[in-house]
């Protein structure tokens, strides 16, 4: 059995992820469970499919990693397909997940595609934080996609910790890779289309709060460098990051041209996140994960 985990959070329009779904026949299969976790009122329109989605109400303001979490600790699957409301699955994503899983795959992602134009303002969210998961998938990468993962019920944390903490993919993937050997595969058509919105004030806030909670958390998990040794490396993280993006986005002409036209916008939010993480580095407040979204 597969669960579809999803976080919604804030005010949004979940149509075209539900539709997506319906597309996929996700909501009629017995075999798989559908749980939207969401902060805010949900949409009256959509409020009919009690019998195809189990919405979880949270208090208003609660992290994105607290709503996967929740999402996640009350499905019922041997899987769990995590996913963002903002981001629906493409045409054939639900096959693909449903090969892995006659394969026995014990972890594995696919690609997350842009959804906003070359010219519009919005996919500066995706290039700074998803444009390394663009078709094709890179043969080697550094990280997963926090909102196209699925992975096996035995590998995450109990339902309590992931409810009162949330879900931390990255941290999941080191440790799985350091004390298992575990590798997640990678699944090229197993795609889903990133339509997040942006505010630019709202959007170099949130990118300062992750860093920040990357950098308080960082350390929970073992092999890591010295924290000072850290929070030396932020005063060069702004290239270093700003570079990886340019890399991701080079082959392709759309990507390339959209990071050079908002580009003053991504040295914004790649200097957000690296004066977070040292903050977080020095300050060591983890109330500040409980503000993510």
């Amino acid at each position: 059995m597969l669960s579809i985990a999803v976080a919604a959070k804030g005010t949004c329009d979940p149509g075209a992820f539900i539709e997506a779904l319906m597309r996929e026949y996700a909501l009629t299969s017995s075999d798989i469970d559908v749980h939207i976790a969401h902060d805010e009122d949900w949409p009256a329109e959509y409020r009919n499919l009690d019998d195809a989605i189990t919405l979880h109400r949270c208090v208003e303001g609660t992290s994105v990693l607290r709503l996967w979490g929740t999402a996640i600790a009350n499905s019922q699957g041997e899987y769990i397909a995590v996913l963002d409301v903002c981001s629906p699955p493409e045409t054939g994503w639900l096959k693909c997940v449903q090969l892995q899983i006659e394969h026995r795959t014990p972890l594995f992602f696919g690609p997350v595609e842009p959804g906003w134009g070359k010219n519009d303002a919005r996919i500066v969210g995706y290039l700074a934080e998803y444009a390394q998961f663009s078709k094709p998938l890179a043969s080697t990468l550094e990280e997963v996609p926090g909102n196209n993962i699925v992975c096996h019920r035995s590998l995450l944390d109990d339902a309590s910790g992931l409810v009162s903490e949330g879900f931390f993919k990255t941290f999941m993937v080191w440790r799985l890779e350091q004390e298992e050997s575990l590798k997640p595969q990678k699944c090229e058509d197993m795609a889903v289309i990133y339509y997040k919105p942006f505010s630019r004030k709202h959007y170099m806030m949130k990118r300062y709060l992750h860093g920040r909670c990357f950098g308080v958390t960082r350390h929970d998990n073992t092999g890591q460098p010295p924290r000072s040794l850290c929070m030396i490396s932020t005063l060069v993280l702004p290239i270093i990051r700003i570079w990886r993006i340019y890399r991701a986005v080079k082959k392709h002409s759309d990507l390339r041209y959209a990071f050079f036209r908002f580009f003053h916008l991504i040295v914004q939010s790649e200097i957000a996140w690296s004066y977070g993480e040292m903050a977080g580095y020095i300050n060591r407040d983890r109330s500040v994960c409980a503000q993510l979204d």
